[in-house]
Parts: C-alpha cells; sequence; structure tokens
C-alpha cells in the first residue's frame, strides 16, 4: 500500500472491474489510434457507433484512408463534434504516418523496435502523448508496463495512492508507477486496471460533484474519516 491509501491496489481494482464489466477493447494499435481520433469529446457509444461507420464506409487499412475522397470523410467527421475538418486531416495525417514510417504494418514496427523508439513513433501521432503510447503499447502486447488515462490518474489520487502533483505529467508518472510498483505485472491485469479505474473516475469518481456514496471504495477512500477519530 502506497500513500494514505487504506486498501490495496490490487482489492481496490478487483471491486472496481466487478463493477465495471469490460467490453472487448481494441488491441491492433492503428485501431486504437483512430479511435482515439475519431470525434472529440464524445462518449463511447457514440464513438463506437462512428468508427464502425468509418470501418464500413472508410476501411481501417491507411492505404484505403488516403485513397478516400475528403467528400466521403467529412459527414462522419461532423459527427463527431466540432472541428470536423481537422479530423478529417488527422485520419489523413495517421494513414500517412502508418505508410511513411512503418510500412502500413504498425504492430510489426512496434514489435520490432526498441521500447523507446516504438514509444517515440508512436507520439508522432495526432493526440498521441506519453499516455496514450503507453495505452497503444500496453494493450497491443508490445510492453506490458502501466499505463492510465486521466480519469484513472484522479481516481488513484483520490483514493490516496500517491499525492498530485503540481503538473499533470508529473501525476501521470507517480500514478503509473504505483501501479508497477503496487500492481501486477501482467497484461491482462493492467488492462483490467486501466479500463476500471478510467471508467470509475467518469461514472462516480468525477471531476467535480463526485459521487462518493455509491462508491464501492467509498468505506476505505483516504477522504473518509476513520473510525474513532
Amino acid at each position: 500500500m502506497s500513500g494514505k491509501a487504506r486498501i490495496s491496489l490490487i482489492e481496490a481494482v478487483e471491486r472496481l472491474a466487478a463493477l465495471y464489466p469490460p467490453g472487448e477493447p481494441l488491441t491492433d494499435p492503428l485501431q486504437q489510434i483512430l479511435w482515439e481520433n475519431i470525434g472529440y469529446l464524445i462518449d463511447d457509444d457514440r464513438r463506437a457507433v462512428l468508427f464502425e461507420t468509418f470501418r464500413a464506409e472508410i476501411g481501417l487499412d491507411p492505404q484505403a484512408i488516403l485513397k478516400a475522397d475528403p467528400k466521403r470523410l467529412m459527414p462522419i467527421a461532423q459527427r463527431g463534434g466540432m472541428r470536423p475538418e481537422i479530423r478529417v486531416e488527422r485520419w489523413r495525417t495517421i494513414a500517412e504516418i502508418t505508410l511513411a514510417q512503418a510500412g502500413g504494418d504498425l504492430l510489426a514496427t512496434l514489435q520490432r523496435l526498441p521500447l523507446t523508439r516504438a514509444r517515440a513513433l508512436l507520439k508522432h501521432y495526432p493526440t498521441i502523448a506519453d499516455p496514450g503510447a503507453d495505452k497503444v503499447l500496453l494493450f497491443a502486447g508490445v510492453a506490458p508496463r502501466p499505463a492510465l488515462e486521466s480519469n484513472g490518474v484522479r481516481t488513484l489520487a483520490r483514493q490516496g495512492f500517491f499525492a498530485e502533483q503540481k503538473s499533470y505529467s508529473a501525476s501521470y508518472r507517480a500514478a503509473v508507477e504505483v501501479l508497477a510498483t503496487f500492481g501486477q505485472p501482467d497484461r491482462d491485469w493492467l488492462m483490467r486496471a486501466y479500463l476500471a479505474l478510467r471508467d470509475h473516475g467518469r461514472a462516480l469518481c468525477k471531476r467535480s460533484k463526485p459521487q462518493c456514496l455509491a462508491c464501492p471504495l467509498d468505506p476505505d477512500c483516504a477522504h473518509a474519516p476513520v473510525a474513532g477519530l
């Protein structure tokens, strides 16, 4: 256990995983990147509909994306939120990077490269920074290393597993260090932790107005009063 947490990390993740049973996550790295870029500030249900529309109408092959007439891409982009023209440009950029730097096969390239270079390659893609690169590498099975997104980072901080830092990047590093030190070093557990912590941060442990009474971790949360005090 670390920080002010009153429960082990493994037990916390298992409680949350039971509350948020995961679906079938995307593991192909190119598909993961397209998923992140398919819409702007939309929920997973809407994102999934757009992603499947893109798959059916355009295809998920980088050459197919580049060959697609922008007039076919724009209606999909318009359903994904504001500034659709930027989304179309990003889809084309994703395809171009995959062809130019990965020969069209991003997974094989990531598997072949040293980890630092694989991570650097992923960060060339639109919207993919350190957390996104770690997530792609984990879910693709390239590197079973911890990954989190912002909701998961916030959940771990609120539970007392680490002290929130001044910058998000520092908080992210502290949070993944908690997973590396106190979690289980295997891909399945790390993926389950990523999804459960993310879903909990979205559903109950929200940035504003967290729903503490409905939280299965509330009795052991760092913010809760200690019995007898």
